[in-house]
């Protein structure tokens, strides 16, 4: 089913009480459903992210961000990391999850192995492309049905839909979603 939902991807990064100030401006904002927020802001900035969005609307879910689809365990080594792509998405799934936030944003390519270790866990996907489509800057891409045999809750697209006609972009995702 296609579904359009009003989200945020702020993707909010900072000490706690920064992040809390960004959230302040948002307090107008009934309908938006959900926002974002970066998992390497640490554990005590994801709780009182999660608290605040509640005071500003007791139907808004916070997701956390694991690693951007526009990095690659090459790209993680030059930033520092020591850990592979999939090691720090599974170690950040968790602090996500202790933190009390609604469910989190990884790649498709690793939401299989979240969903092996948290079972319930909300999974929305970036990085999808329709058959064929260019991966442009993205390194971990995945067509939308894969991403769904990959266990994932929702998908989220954008280049495939709205690159050329968006009413013939939209049919093919339909089409490649029936088969």
């Amino acid at each position: 089913m296609l579904k359009k939902t009003f989200g945020l991807d702020l993707k909010i990064n900072d000490i706690p009480q920064t992040a809390l100030s960004a959230l302040d401006s948002l307090k107008d904002l009934k309908k938006c459903k959900y926002i974002t927020v970066h998992a390497n802001g640490g554990l005590e900035m994801l709780k009182v992210i999660k608290k605040k969005a509640k005071s500003i609307n007791k139907d808004l879910k916070v997701l956390g961000v694991t690693i951007l689809t526009s990095l690659n365990n090459k790209s993680l080594k030059e930033i520092g990391h020591t850990k592979s792509v999939e090691q720090l998405v599974l170690k950040q799934a968790g602090l996500i999850k202790k933190s009390g936030c609604d469910g989190l944003v990884c790649s498709a390519q690793e939401a299989k192995m979240v969903r092996k270790k948290y079972k319930n866990l909300f999974i929305v996907t970036p990085g999808i492309r329709l058959p064929g489509d260019s991966a442009n800057d993205q390194s971990r891409v995945m067509t939308p049905n894969d991403a769904f045999k990959n266990k994932v809750s929702g998908i989220v697209m954008g280049r495939s839909l709205i690159k050329g006609n968006i009413k013939k972009n939209t049919q093919r995702l339909i089409d490649h979603l029936n088969k």
